[in-house]
């Protein structure tokens, strides 16, 4: 049975702060309130077992089933509020309604996730609006953004959904379906693919172009088995894979669909294939002769081969091994970009100075040691308002949304530079400067 008075004395101990002291991560120093003494509390390295040198603990130990005294009570409600402390995320991000860019906006509790870690919550007083900061890409969701981020990269590096649910179960205490996973990854992989098609990959003119048979389980059977066809572009300088598609046959029109995408990207001067048929006919439909030069390798006997496509080719045929084909064509396809994308911006090459085919072709977006987050969190936030693009700047500023219109005002004076920088954001951003004097302001009209 839990006595609630000393429980009350251990909360009034800890209110007053200064009595209880820190001396190791297991060891701490108590004032007696009755007594010029100090008790000395530990609490043992592997379990949560605690004891205390004073008479009241001592008593306990023998007579009653809670053993804790007032002193260690305390120590206790010390350690839970600084790890609660800890578990509240800080987001340095500019605190604006992400719904009507007004800069009115109070704190209103926080959102819990399955970790436990909080994060707070904002209320509009404009609009009444609720949402949180820092969840670009995130928001709607329980699970904790490190575990989504890691269940994407251990599928893209070889692990079925089953086993990367098992991963997270003995890793991290944590029950999550591969349905989950499934979908974790067929929602942030589109983000991604749809941020990373507006980049612009600085390629060579050299492209070399080939296909692989991919295991399909649910799919119409071609020939003697279920199988689709993953055609690949990728530069031979950079690594970087310009386009990728899968079909069902290696036609001509099939051929041709994966030059027309590639031409999207980059305009060749040489093209490198094997001997497939189809390549030559596609390749004089969709790319001008006489600029371009169609590269027919030869056999292995002949000491050539179209190394960068096949390695590429290889590293797919190696992550695929485990899981003994994909589910249908729609998975193959969503597959097959998935990995486009984790090749070109998420693993390191090592034939290119251990950094990624997209460092290579000039893009560099400055990511983390957690590149699928950042990916994620740039992707959301290049659709993003002018809020954004502020940063900083943003404290310079009151927002209003008036409905009709969006007006940003200076909060007093600031310098010159920061103004102008205010004002190029916000000019791009559709916001015209209206001066009049101490009413001035940027407004842009809603339509």
């Amino acid at each position: 049975m839990i006595d609630n008075s000393r429980n009350e004395k251990g909360i009034q101990i800890l209110s007053e702060g200064s009595h209880i002291r820190k001396i190791t991560k297991n060891h701490y120093s108590v004032d007696s309130q009755s007594q010029n003494k100090t008790y000395s509390i530990r609490k043992l390295q592997d379990s949560d077992t605690w004891t205390c040198d004073c008479p009241d603990f001592l008593y306990n130990l023998t007579r009653k089933d809670d053993k804790r005294c007032k002193h260690i009570i305390s120590c206790q409600l010390l350690v839970n509020t600084v790890q609660n402390e800890k578990k509240i995320e800080r987001v340095e991000r500019a605190k604006i309604c992400q719904r009507c860019y007004s800069s009115t906006i109070i704190r209103n509790g926080f959102r819990i996730v399955k970790n436990g870690t909080k994060r707070q919550r904002y209320s509009c007083l404009q609009c009444n609006y609720k949402f949180t900061l820092g969840e670009n890409g995130f928001s709607k969701v329980s699970s904790d953004p490190k575990i989504i981020t890691e269940a994407l990269n251990l599928f893209l590096s070889g692990m079925s959904y089953r086993n990367i649910a098992r991963h997270i179960k003995s890793v991290h205490d944590m029950s999550i379906s591969h349905v989950a996973i499934n979908r974790w990854m067929r929602k942030y992989m589109d983000i991604i693919k749809e941020y990373v098609e507006t980049l612009n990959p600085l390629v060579s003119d050299v492209w070399s172009l080939d296909e692989m048979m991919l295991n399909v389980k649910d799919t119409q059977k071609t020939g003697k088995g279920f199988y689709d066809w993953v055609w690949t572009i990728i530069d031979p300088k950079t690594r970087f894979v310009i386009a990728t598609e899968v079909s069902k046959k290696r036609k001509v029109e099939d051929a041709r669909n994966i030059i027309a995408k590639g031409k999207k990207v980059s305009n060749p001067s040489y093209v490198i294939t094997d001997s497939l048929n189809s390549y030559q006919q596609a390749i004089r439909t969709e790319l001008d002769a006489r600029k371009t030069a169609h590269i027919k390798t030869k056999s292995l006997s002949d000491g050539f081969q179209n190394r960068p496509i096949e390695r590429y080719h290889n590293e797919i045929r190696e992550k695929l091994k485990t899981r003994r084909g994909l589910g249908n064509d729609e998975s193959a396809q969503k597959f097959a970009e998935a990995y486009m994308t984790y090749h070109n911006y998420v693993r390191p090459h090592e034939g290119l100075g251990n950094i990624t085919p997209a460092e290579a072709s000039g893009i560099n977006l400055n990511l983390g040691h957690d590149k699928i987050k950042d990916l994620i969190t740039k992707s959301v936030e290049s659709k993003s308002n002018f809020a954004v693009q502020l940063g900083k700047r943003i404290d310079k500023v009151n927002i209003v949304n008036e409905k009709d219109s969006i007006k940003v005002t200076c909060k007093g004076w600031m310098e010159k530079q920061t103004w102008r920088e205010i004002n190029d954001i916000l000019k791009l951003s559709g916001f015209n400067w209206l001066s009049n004097g101490k009413d001035s302001c940027w407004l842009k009209l809603l339509s």
